[in-house]
């Protein structure tokens, strides 16, 4: 055997690419290789027990009789798992070590394992958890059960924990799990739990976060998405020194409060919720000295005051001149009101002077902004915008949702936009083609310095067959310097329009250009 395949760094390099985390056998090569010789058996076991999808191999550790398959139902879903019968001896625990030391990851998403009876009947030797070294924990479509008996085990190596599918009706049992789970799993860097509900406030949460998630004084990330938390669950996760990551709904009945809540060294803050009224609120009480990234998913069409308020109590948060990415993102979902508003044709538009505030923050890198409102912004005024941002690497104006009007940046517009913004790679605006029959200048004759790969998604932008061939030459301009990925997606209306049809004409017509 080569010298080289003696260097375990090397063997498990290789054996790396031989595995994907799957218990079928037909799609791992690692158990032959084990099976090799000495030298590959201890990496090469390594590799295939380091990140387990489902638990039911755990089980297969033992003999047949210690389990048995259990099948239950719930509605058309059928789920078979692993039940231990039988109390495990010692000789079977140290087999059973000798495999889960190795196991960094479980994703257990398939509930494969009885986790009750794992608790049960695997009782450890004392000082010898069952996953010493397990470093992420992730409880998937889970029932209450499950996760209870899951967090009152030990993994005294654990920094990353996600917890799925709680609803309200398990507060209860997540929170006596938590209270136990924080001292036998002291390390946690990295917390999320998902509900499967919509944004609600429930006070125990909230009591949750202060009385036993914040025991984790080392907590990086938290993560709790569609949970909604109170002010003071707020104030406690800002006392976390080493909190760089967060993710909540703002509660919509915290009572007002004059005393700002500093969020020293919080990089990244994202906000859900139904209206963006919630976000303003919670935006004017905290400070972000250190943000860099700030993003916001909405259910509804806010009003232009609501828009308003929100970019000034941005502004009131973002302390420094640190944010570099933000991001305001209204999700396509069902309201009758907006059906409503929409039939009588009452869309708000977004212009220069809803996004002037934006200009406050010199050191953007990207922006995001997708709302259910119609889009009017002109050359001068996109120049003027981008202007303030000399950094700019993205520029995505109503990706989802189109901008509904004939307008937008000329393709002259566009090249001076690229002269402004050197480090621009990737943008969604509309594109103006009226009247462009002539053919244009290349980028490189106008001394621009195009970046090595460039996205331009047109949205619904217009384009008459006369323009066809200068809208080709443009875009073979800018696919000569740099990598070009091109689409004309229409927003959330994906039905394939004519419009779009000639889009994608000139830009096949591009290759022509180039030679290809």
């Amino acid at each position: 055997m080569h010298h080289a395949l003696e260097i375990q760094e090397i063997l498990l390099n290789i054996f790396g690419h031989c595995h994907f985390p799957s218990w079928d056998s037909a799609a791992s090569d690692l158990p032959a290789l084990a099976r090799t010789c000495r030298g590959f058996k201890e990496p090469a076991l390594d590799v295939l027990w380091e990140e387990l999808v489902e638990a039911s191999p755990i089980a297969l550790c033992f003999p047949e009789a210690s389990h048995h398959s259990q099948i239950s139902s719930l509605g058309d879903e059928v789920r078979r798992f692993q039940v231990f019968i039988t109390l495990c001896l010692m000789i079977e625990w140290g087999i059973l070590r000798s495999y889960t030391r190795r196991i960094r990851s479980i994703l257990d998403e398939s509930d494969a394992l009885d986790w009750e009876s794992v608790g049960t009947f695997l009782n450890p030797p004392a000082n010898e958890p069952l996953f010493p070294n397990l470093r992420h924990l992730c409880a998937s479509q889970s029932t209450e059960i499950k996760i209870r008996h899951m967090l009152y085990m030990p993994f005294p190596s654990l920094t990353s924990l996600d917890v799925w599918t709680i609803n309200k009706e398990n507060l209860d049992s997540l929170q006596g799990s938590l209270e136990s789970f924080s001292m036998l799993s002291p390390n946690i860097r990295s917390l999320s739990i998902y509900f499967c509900e919509q944004p609600h406030i429930d006070i125990m949460f909230s009591n949750l976060v202060s009385s036993y998630i914040c025991r984790w004084r080392d907590l990086q990330s938290v993560d709790c998405g569609l949970v909604a938390l109170d002010v003071d669950a707020l104030a406690h996760l800002s006392r976390l020194p080493a909190l760089t990551r967060l993710s909540c709904t703002p509660s919509a009945t915290s009572p007002p409060s004059d005393s700002p809540i500093f969020f020293t060294n919080l990089h990244h803050l994202t906000l859900y919720s139904k209206f963006l009224g919630p976000i303003s609120q919670l935006s004017t009480r905290v400070r972000l000295p250190a943000i860099t990234h700030f993003t916001s998913f909405i259910y509804h069409h806010p009003s232009k005051q609501c828009f308003s308020s929100f970019l000034a109590s941005v502004r009131t948060s973002v302390i420094g001149h640190t944010i570099q990415e933000l991001k305001l993102k209204e999700e396509e979902g069902y309201d009758p009101l907006q059906e409503a508003a929409e039939a009588v044709d009452v869309m708000s538009i977004l212009g220069f002077g809803d996004l002037q505030l934006f200009m406050a923050f010199s050191n953007l890198r990207r922006i995001y902004i997708s709302l259910g409102w119609k889009v009017d912004l002109s050359d001068r005024e996109l120049l003027t915008l981008a202007s303030a941002w000399p950094h700019l690497e993205h520029l995505l104006i109503n990706a989802e949702w189109g901008w509904n009007t004939p307008g937008g940046i000329t393709p002259n517009g566009l090249l001076q936009l690229l002269g402004t913004c050197s480090s621009l790679s990737d943008i969604a605006l509309v594109i103006d083609t009226r009247g462009y029959i002539e053919f244009p200048e290349s980028p490189a004759s106008l001394g621009l310095t195009m970046p090595p790969t460039f996205s331009i998604d047109v949205l619904d932008s217009t384009l008459a067959a006369e323009s066809i061939p200068a809208i080709a030459a443009f875009l073979a301009g800018i696919a000569f310097h740099s990598a070009l990925s091109f689409s004309a997606s229409n927003g959330w209306f994906m039905d394939e329009t004519d419009e779009m049809g000639r889009w994608y004409d000139a830009y096949n017509r591009s290759y022509d250009f180039l030679g290809y």
